[in-house]
């Protein structure tokens, strides 16, 4: 009896994944009995297993072949008349006093009538389902196109709040300078009046000083006595003219001036993206020994240690190595900061110093986290610094190692473990000893706490995170072997998981083409394409 041929044409003309692991572009094999592509290995466990072992399975390619040819019994090559409901499989008319004679049988023409009325009643589920997936994919391209329109309007309203602001500026300078000028201008008059006496008062001086040297030249009486007869006194002479001082500038307050510029505020519904199954775009040796750490410069430059070396090695996409820098301690966690310089945070209690590797070379004392050791860092959007400590605290400081403030007090040893601040300002830290993800506010004040996935998984321990260019938190579970995505109202649900192959999950960093780079105890580096550029 032939298949359905409209389905299986579908079969064989797409691209489908394997319909059992859902492993995308491994559909190799093409089960009849049970409907289902299967890649290599969902293959050869469908023949080890009893129930499926006689199945016909065949290449999916030759799907096609099979539509006007009659089924025929594994066992004997005859035509099959009947199904057997235990052993699932078409089977001849020796086979009904054979091996399945005590099995419950089913007519091949009814269960095929019975399957063709389940079809046709799924067409027309699929053909009244049609026109509501038009319509919703055109209501998403007309929101779309009005979410362009009002994005170009909040540009516009941008541009000319700052246009208003840059002409009432070159206003306020202009008034600024005219006024200035006005008071030099009036200034410079005295001083040329003051410049103008002085010019006198020398000339008097030098004449007075060339008549009585000639007179003293001749040594005679008559003519000192004359002179001294018509002597005057001396013109006085001013030791501390009084002129005028330029007038003093005292700057506005800039950030107060900035702060009564418009806003942007961000609407924080749900923006979980929506994503196909992550794929693995590359998986590569970390090429430095211990536990991999990781960032990603604003350039796009990727930066690796281990825990076990103290050397750090820029690699391309393809993990080759493009430079390498050597490091005073073996690296616990890497940020980086704006400007390209890489943030370190030592490893083990031999030093308590995080420092500052500059793109030059060299490297810099930023704090010391005595007693405590230091953990995870992280830079805010700000350029200010977070730095965990085992002892479950985070300090906030400057990227110079200055204003030392404390974000959290934490709960005890390695309930800070590492530390993110979001798009709203609250920070967001990964507390191991508990199984949870702490979200606190700019003060320290505990705002929740995050145990558990929306489907129920419990989180075991937490380790890095990384917020994504549209404003979800991203956790690797180390003992989970998964990463978890965070959306603005605080959701969670599993991104990847172990059957993608990642092990140990611990740190995370975002490349500008939004590849998810993933690192793992074991040394290994996965890059998984997240979101589309």
């Amino acid at each position: 009896m032939a298949l359905s041929k409209s389905v299986n044409l579908a079969h064989a003309q797409r691209a489908v994944p394997c319909n059992v692991c859902e492993d995308e572009e491994a559909g190799e094999y093409y089960c009849v009995e049970c409907k289902q592509t299967l890649c290599s290995q969902c293959e050869k466990n469908h023949r080890r297993v009893a129930a499926t072992r006689n199945h016909n399975i065949i290449l999916r390619t030759q799907v096609a072949d099979i539509d006007t040819k009659a089924l025929a019994c594994a066992d004997h090559g005859e035509q099959a008349s009947f199904h057997c409901e235990k052993c699932n499989v078409p089977v001849c008319t020796k086979c009904v006093t054979g091996q399945h004679k005590v099995h419950a049988l089913s007519d091949i023409d009814d269960i095929i009538e019975k399957e063709n009325k389940l079809l046709q009643d799924d067409i027309k589920a699929l053909q009244r389902a049609l026109p509501i997936l038009k319509t919703q994919r055109g209501e998403v391209h007309t929101k779309r196109e009005s979410y362009n329109k009002k994005i170009d309007k909040i540009l516009k309203d941008i541009e000319d709040e700052n246009q208003a602001a840059i002409e009432e500026i070159n206003k306020k300078y202009n008034e600024r300078v005219t006024n200035v000028r006005s008071i030099q201008n009036s200034h410079l008059a005295i001083f040329d009046g003051f410049d103008e006496e002085m010019k006198l008062k020398i000339v008097s001086y030098e004449k007075r000083i060339s008549e009585y040297e000639d007179t003293v030249a001749k040594n005679k009486f008559p003519a000192l006595r004359n002179v001294f007869k018509g002597k005057s006194s001396l013109p006085e002479t001013d030791n501390s003219p009084k002129l005028p001082e330029p007038p003093t500038f005292v700057s506005g307050d800039l950030q107060s001036m900035v702060g009564n510029i418009g806003k942007l505020h961000i609407s924080h519904s749900s923006l979980m993206p929506k994503l196909r199954t992550p794929t693995i775009i590359l998986q590569f040796k970390c090429p430095v020994q211990g536990y991999p750490r990781i960032c990603i410069t604003k350039e796009g430059d990727v930066w690796l240690g281990g825990s076990e070396s103290r050397e750090l090695v820029m690699v391309d996409i393809k993990g080759q190595v493009l430079k390498r820098r050597e490091i005073h301690n073996t690296p616990a966690a890497l940020a980086v900061m704006d400007c390209g310089d890489v943030i370190i945070s030592p490893r083990g209690s031999n030093s308590k110093s995080v420092s500052r590797l500059l793109k030059d070379g060299r490297e810099q004392h930023l704090y010391d986290t005595s007693p405590s050791c230091s953990y995870g860092v992280s830079v805010t959007a700000n350029q200010t610094i977070l730095i965990c400590t085992l002892d479950g605290g985070v300090v906030r400081i400057n990227g110079d190692g200055t204003n030392v403030k404390q974000v959290n007090k934490g709960s005890g040893e390695w309930s800070a473990i590492h530390a993110v601040e979001a798009a709203d300002g609250n920070i967001y830290i990964t507390d191991r000893s508990n199984h949870a993800v702490v979200i606190v506010s700019k003060d320290g004040q505990v705002l929740s706490t995050i145990k558990h996935t929306t489907e129920g998984q419990k989180l075991q321990g937490p380790i890095g995170l990384v917020m994504d260019k549209i404003g979800n938190i991203l956790c690797a579970d180390w003992d989970n072997y998964a990463v978890y995505i965070i959306d603005q109202n605080q959701q969670m649900r599993e991104l990847v998981g172990p059957s993608r192959g990642i092990l140990y999950p611990q740190w995370l960093a975002l490349d500008n083409d939004n590849n998810l780079w993933i690192t793992q105890t074991n040394g290994t580096v996965h890059v998984i394409k997240y979101l589309s550029p």
